[in-house]
């Protein structure tokens, strides 16, 4: 018991002061520097655990659930942005007050890429394109941007650096965009040897191109070799989950993840539930790809982005996993992702016409997916 400076020349009353205790779960040793982190205040939102993270690429789709996880357990997260900071104001809610850190910045300015990582444990890369511009091409982004950001990462004493690849990635893919991407990853364990590497499926959700592109063009949906694509579509959340986990688990570093759906689908079966969940055919015709290839190279010339004659090449992809048995999947982080059966009406409801809007999942009478589990571990969803 201590008595309190308030309460001076009041004999008889005192007020119980607690002092602060700290725990194991305060203390964080970071296995490639050395570092000692140690949090501030009660874990949460409202409280700083002693880490500083910076997102590149928080503006994509991945990023903004990346920036608002790590906000939500009390993590100071630099949002490394080009353009106005009008384009990312959304992500400030996301933390407390002045743990989102906005900072400008270009890719191909080494000097802005370390004032952006100066201060940060932790180093999550996102940046990623499916198309090119008059100003960045694939390699620019893919090869010597993330070449760019793990070599000055490692010379500014960064202690984590995960960087977002593509489950597809391989140096001898039918894409320039998986081969950049294979590049990307050697030139990324060449300069930060301890780096995490997470190889992601398609990713569904809010913002996604998959399940919105087939709702938004449900009445002319363009498939190529007759929508046979193998594909692997995983949560978004769920790869924000896991990247969250490795930032925070020391016993990964410098180990690769593939995260994928465990059922496989082709596209023609994602369409298919996307029909049954939006109560409307989805008319999709199969166009030759050298056809849908030439046409969409037309569409290159435009001062904006429509389509790509890359975004064809990524249409003939599978997404099959590694055989490496050093890989780690969902199931070594603890993680059991969304079934896409369970998950996808939530982003495709607002497709459904007039009268069918307030329909449950299910039709009357049918009960498909009601004995499959719900994962209850990642909050982000709500089925």
């Amino acid at each position: 018991m201590f008595t309190s400076p308030l309460n001076r020349g009041f004999k008889g009353f005192a007020i119980p002061t607690k002092l602060a205790k700290r725990g194991k779960a305060d203390v964080v040793v970071r296995k490639t520097t050395g570092k000692v982190l140690v949090g501030r205040g009660a874990y949460g939102r409202q409280s700083w655990n002693g880490q500083t993270a910076t997102v590149f690429g928080c503006s994509g789709f991945l990023g903004r659930y990346v920036v608002a996880r790590l906000a939500r357990e009390g993590t100071k997260v630099i949002v490394p942005y080009r353009g106005i900071t009008e384009n990312i104001r959304y992500l400030k809610p996301t933390g407390d007050l002045g743990m989102i850190i906005p900072m400008e910045f270009d890719l191909r300015n080494p000097k802005q890429i370390e004032e952006c990582v100066r201060h940060s444990d932790v180093v999550i890369n996102l940046i990623g394109r499916n198309y090119e511009t008059k100003n960045f091409s694939f390699d620019q982004v893919h090869v010597l941007g993330a070449k760019n950001i793990a070599e000055i990462s490692c010379e500014s004493g960064v202690s984590r650096l995960i960087h977002m690849s593509h489950i597809g990635a391989k140096t001898n893919a039918h894409s320039d965009v998986m081969v950049t991407k294979a590049f990307g990853e050697q030139r990324v364990r060449e300069s930060f040897p301890g780096a995490n590497i997470v190889r992601s499926a398609t990713m569904y959700g809010y913002e996604d191109e998959l399940l919105n592109n087939m709702g938004k063009f449900k009445d002319f949906y363009m498939t190529v070799n007759h929508a046979q694509q193998k594909l692997r579509p995983v949560c978004v959340s769920d790869v924000a989950h896991a990247i969250d986990i490795i930032r925070d688990n020391e016993d990964t570093v410098g180990q690769t993840f593939e995260l994928y759906n465990p059922k496989e689908y082709t596209r023609k079966e994602v369409i298919e539930l996307v029909e049954f969940f939006i109560r409307e055919k989805v008319w999709h015709f199969n166009i030759p790809t050298p056809l849908l290839r030439m046409a969409a190279r037309a569409f290159d010339i435009l001062p904006y982005y429509y389509t790509s004659h890359h975004a064809v090449d990524l249409m003939s992809i599978n997404e099959t996993p590694s055989t490496e048995k050093s890989i780690q999947t969902f199931a070594d982080l603890g993680i059991q992702p969304h079934t896409l059966e369970l998950a996808a009406l939530q982003y495709i409801r607002h497709y459904r016409s007039s009268q069918h809007e307030e329909d449950p999942m299910e039709p009357k009478g049918y009960k498909a997916f009601r004995k499959l589990p719900v994962p209850v571990d990642n909050k982000d969803i709500v089925v």
